[in-house]
Protein backbone atom coordinates (compact mmCIF):
# COMPACT_ATOMS: atom_id res chain seq x y z
CA UNK A 1 0.00 0.00 0.00
CA UNK A 2 1.25 3.71 -0.73
CA UNK A 3 2.14 5.78 1.91
CA UNK A 4 -0.13 8.32 1.48
CA UNK A 5 -3.34 5.97 1.22
CA UNK A 6 -2.16 4.18 4.49
CA UNK A 7 -1.57 7.85 5.75
CA UNK A 8 -5.30 8.91 4.88
CA UNK A 9 -6.51 5.27 6.03
CA UNK A 10 -4.91 6.12 9.55
CA UNK A 11 -6.53 9.56 9.79
CA UNK A 12 -9.61 8.88 8.46
CA UNK A 13 -9.74 5.71 11.10
CA UNK A 14 -8.45 8.33 13.71
CA UNK A 15 -11.25 10.53 12.85
CA UNK A 16 -13.79 7.70 13.41
CA UNK A 17 -12.45 6.67 16.65
CA UNK A 18 -13.14 10.04 17.71
CA UNK A 19 -15.89 10.91 16.62
CA UNK A 20 -17.91 8.07 17.13
CA UNK A 21 -20.90 7.56 17.98
CA UNK A 22 -21.80 11.13 17.08
CA UNK A 23 -22.31 13.65 19.34
CA UNK A 24 -24.18 17.04 18.79
CA UNK A 25 -23.15 20.59 20.87
CA UNK A 26 -26.25 22.29 20.17
CA UNK A 27 -25.14 26.01 19.67
CA UNK A 28 -28.41 27.99 19.69
CA UNK A 29 -31.36 27.86 20.57
CA UNK A 30 -30.20 27.42 24.52
CA UNK A 31 -30.95 28.45 27.90
CA UNK A 32 -31.03 32.33 28.16
CA UNK A 33 -31.08 32.84 23.99
CA UNK A 34 -34.45 31.52 22.90
CA UNK A 35 -36.06 31.48 19.31
CA UNK A 36 -39.13 33.15 18.40
CA UNK A 37 -40.85 31.99 15.43
CA UNK A 38 -43.07 34.93 14.28
CA UNK A 39 -46.11 34.37 12.19
CA UNK A 40 -44.87 33.10 8.21
CA UNK A 41 -41.46 33.44 9.81
CA UNK A 42 -38.46 31.14 10.02
CA UNK A 43 -35.09 30.47 12.12
CA UNK A 44 -31.81 28.75 12.76
CA UNK A 45 -30.78 25.91 14.75
CA UNK A 46 -27.26 25.66 15.13
CA UNK A 47 -24.94 22.72 16.23
CA UNK A 48 -21.79 21.29 15.66
CA UNK A 49 -21.30 17.59 15.38
CA UNK A 50 -17.85 15.66 16.36
CA UNK A 51 -17.89 14.29 12.56
CA UNK A 52 -17.99 16.72 9.67
CA UNK A 53 -19.96 16.27 6.28
CA UNK A 54 -22.32 13.41 7.86
CA UNK A 55 -25.80 13.31 6.80
CA UNK A 56 -28.05 15.87 8.27
CA UNK A 57 -30.22 13.29 8.88
CA UNK A 58 -27.84 11.78 11.09
CA UNK A 59 -27.33 15.22 13.22
CA UNK A 60 -31.26 15.73 13.27
CA UNK A 61 -31.31 12.06 14.97
CA UNK A 62 -28.53 12.91 17.52
CA UNK A 63 -30.41 16.55 18.12
CA UNK A 64 -33.32 13.96 19.55
CA UNK A 65 -31.59 11.66 21.06
CA UNK A 66 -29.26 13.88 22.96
CA UNK A 67 -30.87 17.60 23.40
CA UNK A 68 -34.69 16.33 22.85
CA UNK A 69 -34.73 18.73 20.12
CA UNK A 70 -37.08 16.75 17.13
CA UNK A 71 -37.28 18.47 13.72
CA UNK A 72 -40.80 17.94 12.23
CA UNK A 73 -42.57 17.15 15.51
CA UNK A 74 -43.82 19.59 17.90
CA UNK A 75 -45.45 22.16 15.33
CA UNK A 76 -41.83 22.39 13.66
CA UNK A 77 -41.10 22.31 9.97
CA UNK A 78 -37.54 21.80 8.37
CA UNK A 79 -36.89 24.18 5.60
CA UNK A 80 -33.73 23.93 4.83
CA UNK A 81 -30.37 22.29 5.96
CA UNK A 82 -26.93 23.94 5.77
CA UNK A 83 -23.64 22.13 6.30
CA UNK A 84 -20.14 23.63 6.69
CA UNK A 85 -17.72 20.96 8.24
CA UNK A 86 -18.72 20.40 11.51
CA UNK A 87 -21.21 23.18 12.16
CA UNK A 88 -25.02 22.39 10.88
CA UNK A 89 -27.90 24.74 10.62
CA UNK A 90 -31.24 24.00 10.13
CA UNK A 91 -33.76 26.49 9.29
CA UNK A 92 -37.16 25.97 10.48
CA UNK A 93 -40.79 27.22 10.94
CA UNK A 94 -44.00 26.77 12.76
CA UNK A 95 -47.24 28.76 12.91
CA UNK A 96 -49.66 28.60 16.10
CA UNK A 97 -53.01 27.87 15.34
CA UNK A 98 -53.83 31.24 17.97
CA UNK A 99 -52.89 34.38 18.50
CA UNK A 100 -50.54 34.75 21.50
CA UNK A 101 -46.69 32.94 22.55
CA UNK A 102 -46.66 29.25 22.50
CA UNK A 103 -43.77 26.62 23.28
CA UNK A 104 -43.28 24.05 20.78
CA UNK A 105 -42.03 20.82 21.89
CA UNK A 106 -38.54 21.87 22.49
CA UNK A 107 -37.67 24.29 25.24
CA UNK A 108 -35.80 26.84 24.11
CA UNK A 109 -38.06 27.11 20.72
CA UNK A 110 -41.04 29.62 21.10
CA UNK A 111 -43.86 30.19 18.34
CA UNK A 112 -45.69 33.46 18.12
CA UNK A 113 -49.21 34.06 16.54
CA UNK A 114 -50.37 37.32 15.70
CA UNK A 115 -48.79 40.28 17.55
CA UNK A 116 -50.42 42.12 20.28
CA UNK A 117 -50.46 45.72 20.43
CA UNK A 118 -49.06 45.73 24.41
CA UNK A 119 -45.77 43.67 25.07
CA UNK A 120 -44.05 43.89 28.67
CA UNK A 121 -41.07 43.08 29.36
CA UNK A 122 -38.81 42.88 32.52
CA UNK A 123 -35.09 43.71 33.21
CA UNK A 124 -33.50 41.83 35.90
CA UNK A 125 -30.07 41.13 37.12
CA UNK A 126 -27.13 40.76 39.87
CA UNK A 127 -28.76 38.40 41.64
CA UNK A 128 -28.60 36.76 45.27
CA UNK A 129 -25.66 34.38 46.92
CA UNK A 130 -25.76 30.98 47.26
CA UNK A 131 -27.51 30.20 50.50
CA UNK A 132 -30.53 33.29 49.38
CA UNK A 133 -32.07 31.12 46.71
CA UNK A 134 -35.73 31.85 48.14
CA UNK A 135 -35.23 35.67 46.47
CA UNK A 136 -35.61 34.20 43.09
CA UNK A 137 -38.09 31.58 43.60
CA UNK A 138 -39.85 34.59 45.13
CA UNK A 139 -39.29 37.03 42.37
CA UNK A 140 -40.33 33.77 39.99
CA UNK A 141 -43.70 33.81 41.69
CA UNK A 142 -44.12 37.29 41.62
CA UNK A 143 -43.43 37.12 37.58
CA UNK A 144 -46.37 34.65 37.29
CA UNK A 145 -48.00 37.39 38.51
CA UNK A 146 -47.18 40.26 36.34
CA UNK A 147 -47.03 38.20 33.40
CA UNK A 148 -43.95 39.34 31.42
CA UNK A 149 -44.18 38.50 27.57
CA UNK A 150 -40.20 37.73 28.28
CA UNK A 151 -37.60 38.76 31.35
CA UNK A 152 -34.10 39.87 30.61
CA UNK A 153 -31.57 38.82 32.77
CA UNK A 154 -28.40 41.25 32.79
CA UNK A 155 -25.75 38.90 34.12
CA UNK A 156 -24.62 38.51 37.26
CA UNK A 157 -26.86 35.37 37.81
CA UNK A 158 -23.79 33.36 39.08
CA UNK A 159 -21.62 34.18 41.92
CA UNK A 160 -21.45 30.54 42.61
CA UNK A 161 -19.59 28.60 39.20
CA UNK A 162 -20.79 24.96 41.47
CA UNK A 163 -22.88 22.59 38.64
CA UNK A 164 -25.68 22.85 41.50
CA UNK A 165 -26.14 26.55 41.54
CA UNK A 166 -26.73 26.42 37.48
CA UNK A 167 -28.89 23.44 37.60
CA UNK A 168 -30.97 25.98 40.08
CA UNK A 169 -30.89 28.70 38.16
CA UNK A 170 -32.32 26.47 35.05
CA UNK A 171 -34.89 24.95 37.35
CA UNK A 172 -35.93 28.71 38.45
CA UNK A 173 -35.75 29.87 34.18
CA UNK A 174 -37.77 26.57 33.36
CA UNK A 175 -40.62 27.31 35.67
CA UNK A 176 -40.96 30.86 33.74
CA UNK A 177 -40.92 28.92 30.30
CA UNK A 178 -43.53 26.39 32.01
CA UNK A 179 -45.43 29.71 32.76
CA UNK A 180 -45.40 30.58 28.67
CA UNK A 181 -42.40 33.75 29.70
CA UNK A 182 -39.44 33.36 27.95
CA UNK A 183 -35.92 34.04 29.74
CA UNK A 184 -33.14 36.26 27.58
CA UNK A 185 -29.83 36.88 29.38
CA UNK A 186 -26.44 38.42 28.68
CA UNK A 187 -23.64 37.24 30.79
CA UNK A 188 -21.83 39.85 34.12
CA UNK A 189 -18.32 39.87 35.41
CA UNK A 190 -19.73 37.39 38.06
CA UNK A 191 -19.64 34.35 35.11
CA UNK A 192 -16.73 34.47 34.65
CA UNK A 193 -15.84 32.64 37.55
CA UNK A 194 -17.20 30.17 36.30
CA UNK A 195 -16.78 30.49 32.34
CA UNK A 196 -16.52 26.92 31.29
CA UNK A 197 -20.13 25.79 33.35
CA UNK A 198 -22.22 29.23 31.71
CA UNK A 199 -20.58 28.27 28.25
CA UNK A 200 -22.03 24.71 29.32
CA UNK A 201 -25.50 26.04 30.66
CA UNK A 202 -25.96 28.82 28.07
CA UNK A 203 -24.20 27.71 24.78
CA UNK A 204 -21.05 29.45 23.30
CA UNK A 205 -23.45 32.74 22.04
CA UNK A 206 -22.44 35.18 24.91
CA UNK A 207 -23.71 37.62 22.75
CA UNK A 208 -27.19 37.25 20.55
CA UNK A 209 -30.73 38.08 18.93
CA UNK A 210 -34.11 37.44 19.84
CA UNK A 211 -37.07 38.57 17.79
CA UNK A 212 -39.96 39.01 19.92
CA UNK A 213 -42.95 40.78 18.03
CA UNK A 214 -42.25 43.73 17.17
CA UNK A 215 -39.43 44.13 19.05
CA UNK A 216 -35.32 42.91 18.43
CA UNK A 217 -33.69 41.98 21.66
CA UNK A 218 -30.06 42.16 21.00
CA UNK A 219 -28.26 40.72 24.20
CA UNK A 220 -24.24 42.29 24.50
CA UNK A 221 -21.45 40.80 26.35
CA UNK A 222 -19.46 43.61 28.21
CA UNK A 223 -17.25 41.28 29.26
CA UNK A 224 -15.18 41.65 32.19
CA UNK A 225 -11.59 42.85 33.17
CA UNK A 226 -11.97 45.30 30.04
CA UNK A 227 -15.52 46.22 30.04
CA UNK A 228 -15.63 46.92 26.34
CA UNK A 229 -16.73 44.79 23.18
CA UNK A 230 -14.80 42.89 20.93
CA UNK A 231 -14.80 44.76 17.26
CA UNK A 232 -16.31 41.70 16.13
CA UNK A 233 -19.52 42.25 18.64
CA UNK A 234 -19.03 45.34 17.47
CA UNK A 235 -19.31 44.64 13.54
CA UNK A 236 -22.35 42.22 14.37
CA UNK A 237 -24.54 45.08 16.72
CA UNK A 238 -24.00 47.71 13.56
CA UNK A 239 -25.59 44.96 11.08
CA UNK A 240 -28.02 43.84 13.52
CA UNK A 241 -29.28 47.19 13.58
CA UNK A 242 -29.07 48.01 10.51
CA UNK A 243 -31.37 44.66 9.73
CA UNK A 244 -34.53 45.40 12.17
CA UNK A 245 -37.14 44.42 9.39
CA UNK A 246 -39.36 47.20 11.11
CA UNK A 247 -38.50 46.05 15.10
CA UNK A 248 -37.75 48.62 17.87
CA UNK A 249 -34.10 47.53 19.31
CA UNK A 250 -33.72 46.77 23.06
CA UNK A 251 -30.46 46.29 24.17
CA UNK A 252 -29.29 44.41 27.20
CA UNK A 253 -25.71 44.05 28.86
CA UNK A 254 -24.10 43.71 32.07
CA UNK A 255 -21.94 46.81 32.66
CA UNK A 256 -22.92 50.72 32.18
CA UNK A 257 -22.30 52.66 29.89
CA UNK A 258 -21.20 55.82 31.28
CA UNK A 259 -19.02 56.20 34.17
CA UNK A 260 -21.28 58.09 37.36
CA UNK A 261 -18.88 61.26 36.32
CA UNK A 262 -20.78 64.51 37.37
CA UNK A 263 -23.51 62.60 39.09
CA UNK A 264 -20.93 60.65 41.77
CA UNK A 265 -22.18 59.95 44.91
CA UNK A 266 -19.18 57.89 46.42
CA UNK A 267 -17.43 55.03 45.37
CA UNK A 268 -20.88 52.90 45.31
CA UNK A 269 -18.33 49.87 47.34
CA UNK A 270 -15.96 49.86 44.12
CA UNK A 271 -18.47 49.50 41.42
CA UNK A 272 -16.80 50.83 38.83
CA UNK A 273 -16.92 49.20 35.32
CA UNK A 274 -18.33 51.78 33.31
CA UNK A 275 -18.29 50.55 29.72
CA UNK A 276 -14.80 51.71 27.75
CA UNK A 277 -13.53 50.57 24.55
CA UNK A 278 -16.15 51.74 21.57
CA UNK A 279 -18.62 53.80 24.79
CA UNK A 280 -18.40 56.67 21.95
CA UNK A 281 -18.53 54.83 18.96
CA UNK A 282 -21.57 52.83 21.04
CA UNK A 283 -23.52 56.05 21.58
CA UNK A 284 -23.71 57.34 18.38
CA UNK A 285 -24.99 54.10 17.00
CA UNK A 286 -27.57 53.74 18.92
CA UNK A 287 -28.66 57.51 19.09
CA UNK A 288 -28.07 56.86 15.01
CA UNK A 289 -30.31 53.77 14.47
CA UNK A 290 -33.20 55.17 17.24
CA UNK A 291 -32.26 52.77 20.15
CA UNK A 292 -35.20 53.41 22.65
CA UNK A 293 -33.30 52.08 25.66
CA UNK A 294 -29.95 50.42 26.28
CA UNK A 295 -30.68 48.34 30.01
CA UNK A 296 -27.82 47.16 32.10
CA UNK A 297 -26.74 46.10 35.62
CA UNK A 298 -24.07 46.17 37.70
CA UNK A 299 -23.78 49.11 39.86
CA UNK A 300 -26.86 47.68 42.28
CA UNK A 301 -28.67 50.96 41.58
CA UNK A 302 -30.98 53.00 39.87
CA UNK A 303 -29.63 55.47 37.23
CA UNK A 304 -30.53 56.77 33.85
CA UNK A 305 -28.32 58.81 31.43
CA UNK A 306 -28.61 60.60 28.26
CA UNK A 307 -26.63 59.72 25.32
CA UNK A 308 -24.62 62.72 26.88
CA UNK A 309 -23.99 61.25 29.90
CA UNK A 310 -25.91 63.32 32.06
CA UNK A 311 -27.81 61.72 34.99
CA UNK A 312 -31.11 62.05 34.11
CA UNK A 313 -33.07 62.39 37.31
CA UNK A 314 -35.60 65.43 36.60
CA UNK A 315 -37.61 62.99 33.79
CA UNK A 316 -38.05 59.98 32.48
CA UNK A 317 -39.16 61.69 29.37
CA UNK A 318 -36.37 62.69 27.85
CA UNK A 319 -35.26 62.54 23.54
CA UNK A 320 -32.79 59.98 22.51
CA UNK A 321 -31.90 56.62 23.62
CA UNK A 322 -32.05 56.23 27.58
CA UNK A 323 -28.95 54.11 29.45
CA UNK A 324 -30.32 52.86 31.80
CA UNK A 325 -29.16 51.05 35.20
CA UNK A 326 -30.96 48.62 37.36
CA UNK A 327 -30.75 48.06 41.15
CA UNK A 328 -29.59 44.19 42.55
CA UNK A 329 -32.40 41.74 42.37
CA UNK A 330 -30.69 40.29 45.78
CA UNK A 331 -27.07 41.40 46.23
CA UNK A 332 -26.30 44.11 48.03
CA UNK A 333 -27.66 47.80 47.05
CA UNK A 334 -25.06 50.54 46.88
CA UNK A 335 -25.55 54.23 46.30
CA UNK A 336 -23.31 54.90 42.77
CA UNK A 337 -24.49 58.09 41.80
CA UNK A 338 -26.85 61.10 43.80
CA UNK A 339 -30.56 59.74 43.09
CA UNK A 340 -31.48 59.21 46.83
CA UNK A 341 -34.76 56.86 46.36
CA UNK A 342 -33.74 53.33 46.45
CA UNK A 343 -32.22 50.83 49.00
CA UNK A 344 -33.82 48.00 47.68
CA UNK A 345 -34.08 44.90 45.82
CA UNK A 346 -36.15 44.85 42.37
CA UNK A 347 -36.80 44.55 38.93
CA UNK A 348 -37.51 46.65 36.11
CA UNK A 349 -41.13 47.10 33.85
CA UNK A 350 -40.65 48.27 30.40
CA UNK A 351 -44.47 48.54 28.79
CA UNK A 352 -44.39 48.84 24.90
CA UNK A 353 -47.27 49.90 22.34
CA UNK A 354 -46.99 49.19 18.68
CA UNK A 355 -43.12 48.66 19.59
CA UNK A 356 -43.20 52.26 21.33
CA UNK A 357 -41.18 52.06 24.60
CA UNK A 358 -43.96 54.04 27.04
CA UNK A 359 -43.03 53.74 30.36
CA UNK A 360 -39.72 52.03 32.26
CA UNK A 361 -39.90 53.35 35.34
CA UNK A 362 -41.99 52.69 38.72
CA UNK A 363 -43.88 55.64 40.86
CA UNK A 364 -42.25 55.25 44.65
CA UNK A 365 -45.14 56.57 47.10
CA UNK A 366 -43.93 60.47 47.97
CA UNK A 367 -42.35 61.06 44.68
CA UNK A 368 -44.05 63.35 41.65
CA UNK A 369 -45.72 61.01 38.76
CA UNK A 370 -43.84 59.96 36.73
CA UNK A 371 -40.86 59.10 38.84
CA UNK A 372 -37.87 59.46 36.80
CA UNK A 373 -35.67 56.60 37.00
CA UNK A 374 -36.98 54.08 40.48
CA UNK A 375 -37.37 50.24 39.09
CA UNK A 376 -40.02 47.80 40.69
CA UNK A 377 -39.19 47.02 44.45
CA UNK A 378 -39.30 43.08 44.89
CA UNK A 379 -42.70 42.43 46.54
CA UNK A 380 -44.39 44.71 44.97
CA UNK A 381 -46.97 42.49 42.58
CA UNK A 382 -48.14 39.60 44.94
CA UNK A 383 -50.80 36.94 44.23
CA UNK A 384 -54.07 36.90 45.93
CA UNK A 385 -54.77 34.40 48.45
Amino acid sequence: MKRWILAWVLAVAALLSVGLPLKVRLDAPRMGSPLVLGPNGSGWIECRASLPWVPGAWVQKALKAQWGLALNEGGLRLLETQIHGNRYRFRVASTPAEPGLHRTGFDGIWAQGAWPKTYRLVQAGDFHWPGQEDTLVAFVDEMLVVKPAAILFSGDMAYDPDPEWFAMLARQFRRLEANGIPVISCPGNHERKGWSQYLRSFGPHTFHRVDLGPLAILSLDSAHGRDQFTPSQFRWLREQLDHLDGRTPILQMHHPTFPPGAALAGKGDGSGGALESYRAAFVRLCEERGVPIVLSGHWHQDVVFDGTGRLRDDTPDFPGTKFVVTTALGDITRKVVRWNHGGYHGYRILDFEDGKLVRYTHDLPGLASPAPIASTPLGTHKARP
